[in-house]
């Protein structure tokens, strides 16, 4: 099967200067004129038919794609998932709480209030896939490359299931999602590789053309697989001042056969430390810091490599709350006090003093990226399949924040490579904001951070609002804030509680170093005068209580009968930032407790929450959710246009069921039998 996979993928080309030989283009290549990534669902549909679904990635596309049929069919993929499940359930053993897997057993316990575990066992379920969620075109990762390279191609797959329950057929997507990075193999002719995303149709011949250009199986080969799979979700009845807590599990794996068979091995992490032994090993943690003051011009551009000695190769990353939690910050954790002279440069562009450094840092790790400017931990969720069950499960907006202002830069950098003209490698920080300054309750540096980033202006808020820290930890270098407006300026969905974290005793010897940072504790005050118990009315804001699930609390009011009709809820001109959306209450709790599948769809509760779109994202912890005007409760013709406008609205991110592990069906190994 190696054999094959050298035909699927091709041959590894080396040690060849991408720099030298660009052909430039006549003129005319824009930004405009670049696809960096697929992200519609007729076109990753048609790729998977034509040779992009995971199984025929690795080498046996077996059909129907059933992770059990894979197992059996692909020695690399059992070499994979069963490596991936010996990880996962090792990590969950750690755990000092009650988890269970079975939705059975957790309402075994009051309101289902335990923690509760990925169930491993839908890697080589009968019913679990992996679905293409999206291709990625990283060609600006030859940056990183520490050998001759035109960067990469992603290939961003979900688990995803489909049970047989009862009379009806139930699916839904999981929070787990693997990473197929190729290389393309000419690393001599990069103008040539940028030019092949340049001029792509859209669908539904986009696949066709992209199968011939810049996809050719040919032209492409296999390097690494990574994930990013949530392992374990603690309820917000559990962790009531946290609105609950998720901890995701981040890997990087190479595949190769050898004589006894395949194997899967774990690769370092790139740019995150071996917290723990660099603090056991005083030598190699003078060696990291020599070296970042070595190479402080690559880490402000954000085009630096760590020596991969110096790396984990496992990584925990904690949700709610994540961008201020040292949980997520490997260097504040490592560098504390750490405060090295910095000579004045005017050309640095983030790195304003150490705490700058030490942010940036932390940014570029796995970690850091993974909770700072992500939707649950993730960058890229992809489409819903029109066939998934219920219209409560799906997503308005599938990237993340970040992403959706990053796709830009790499369009510009893409067009230079294809056009042979300067290329601008900078990289902003995961939580850079959009020109004009940081709308409300997005990230914002706050005054006393002053100094540690370069042009702090640009994160400066809009308007009246002011730049407060809701989420405070010790030993944190530079917290971000987030804008908030006055009292009399607020308006539905809106945070309205800080929280002061206090860490839990670290844990000698343990691997990952946080790996028992659930056990934080929190503290949370109101940041104005509200009231917090019903009854609800449609004047006046309330400020929900985190221990429904809602981070940093949320501001709520009734909606009134035009609302509730959307009338004059305009998606042409600027986006209204309020919507009478659905909201959960109490019947939410009740799904929790029962079938979900069978639950969802009758939440049929109003409310005014914030509204959303790619271009105004959700605050942290919160999720752009599609309106799901198909509800009795919807006004449909109203609704179904705000939906295919884009419009969604924002709900705490473990409200939507795709992006929490619990609640779902139990899978079925082969083996149970068929």
């Amino acid at each position: 099967i190696w054999a094959a996979l050298l035909l699927v993928f091709g041959c590894e080309s080396g040690g060849r200067d991408h720099s030298s030989a660009i052909k430039p283009t006549p003129p005319g290549v824009v930004a405009t004129d670049v696809r960096v990534d697929v992200l519609d669902y007729p076109t990753l549909s048609a790729l998977e038919a034509q040779g992009f679904s995971l199984s025929a990635l690795l080498g046996a596309d077996v059909e129907p794609a059933r992770l059990s049929a894979l197992n059996t069919a692909s020695p690399a993929w059992a070499a994979l998932s069963g490596a991936i499940m010996e990880d996962v359930d090792g990590l969950i053993a750690q755990v000092r709480l009650p988890l269970v897997t079975d939705h059975r057993e957790a309402k075994r316990w009051p309101a289902g209030n335990v923690g509760r575990a990925l169930d491993t066992a839908w890697l080589q379920s009968q019913e679990g896939r992996f679905v293409l969620a999206g291709v990625v075109n990283r060609l600006d990762r030859r940056d990183l490359h520490s050998q001759a390279s035109c960067g990469e191609v992603r290939f961003i797959y979900r688990l995803a299931y489909e049970v047989d329950q009862g009379k009806s057929r139930v699916s839904s997507r999981l929070p787990f999602s693997m990473n197929v990075v190729m290389r393309p193999t000419e690393a001599a002719h990069c103008g040539a590789v940028a030019r092949g995303w340049v001029g792509l149709p859209d669908a539904p011949t986009l696949a066709k053309s992209l199968v011939e250009g810049p996809l050719n199986r040919e032209q492409l080969t296999l390097d690494r697989i990574e994930i990013n799979a949530q392992i374990v979700r603690l309820p917000s009845g559990l962790e009531t001042e946290f609105a609950g807590q998720a901890i995701y599990l981040l890997k990087v794996y190479t595949l190769r056969e050898t004589e006894a068979g395949w194997e899967a091995t774990a690769q370092p992490l790139e740019n995150t430390p071996d917290v723990m032994r660099l603090q056991s090993d005083p030598v190699l943690l003078s060696e990291l810091k020599t070296w970042i003051l070595e190479n402080i011009d690559a880490i402000d551009q954000g085009t630096y490599l760590i020596p991969e000695r110096l790396l984990a190769e496992s990584s925990l990353s904690y949700s709610t709350l994540g961008m201020n939690r040292i949980a997520n910050k490997p260097f504040s954790q490592l560098l504390s006090g750490w405060t090295p002279p910095l000579p004045e440069d005017p050309s640095r562009r983030f790195i304003g003093d150490a705490r700058g450094l030490v942010e940036r840092l932390d940014n570029g790790s796995c970690i850091g990226c993974h909770q700072a400017g992500a939707t649950a931990g993730f960058h890229l969720l992809g489409p819903d399949a029109p066939e998934l069950t219920g219209v409560t499960n799906r997503l308005a907006v599938t990237v993340s924040p970040h992403l959706g202002l990053e796709r830009e830069r790499r369009r510009h950098y893409v067009a230079a490579v294809a056009s042979g003209t300067q290329v601008d490698v900078f990289r902003p920080h995961s939580l850079m904001p959009a020109d004009g300054g940081v709308m409300a309750n997005q990230p914002c540096v706050p005054a006393s951070s002053s100094g540690a980033i370069v042009g702090n202006e640009r994160w400066s808020c809009r308007s009246s609002g002011r730049c407060e820290v809701l989420v405070s930890e010790p030993k944190n270098g530079l917290s971000f804030g987030q804008c908030i407006p006055e009292q009399d300026d607020l308006l539905a969905g809106m945070s309205c509680r800080r929280v002061e974290i206090t860490p839990t005793a670290p844990t000698p010897r343990t691997s990952p170093w946080n790996l028992h940072r659930y056990a934080d504790q929190a503290k949370v005050t109101p940041i104005y005068t509200l009231p917090e118990a019903p009854p609800f009315t449609q004047d006046s804001l309330h400020c929900r209580p985190t221990r429904i699930g809602v981070p940093l609390g949320r501001t709520y009011r009734r909606c009134t009968a035009a609302e509730r009709g959307l009338s004059g809820f305009n998606t042409e001109g600027p986006l209204p930032q309020e919507i009478c959306a659905v909201i959960g209450g109490a019947k939410f709790d009740l799904c929790v407790e029962g079938d979900f599948h069978e639950c969802l769809d009758q939440i049929i509760g109003r409310g005014m929450v914030a509204s959303c779109s790619i271009e105004h994202p959700c605050r942290e912890d919160a999720i752009c959710q599609a309106l799901p005007w198909q509800l009795s409760s919807v006004p449909s013709t109203a609704g179904q246009a705000v939906a295919e406008a884009g419009v969604g609205f924002c709900t705490p991110t473990y409200f939507l069921f795709q992006l929490r592990l619990d609640g779902h069906p139990q899978p079925t190994l082969a083996s149970v039998g068929i």
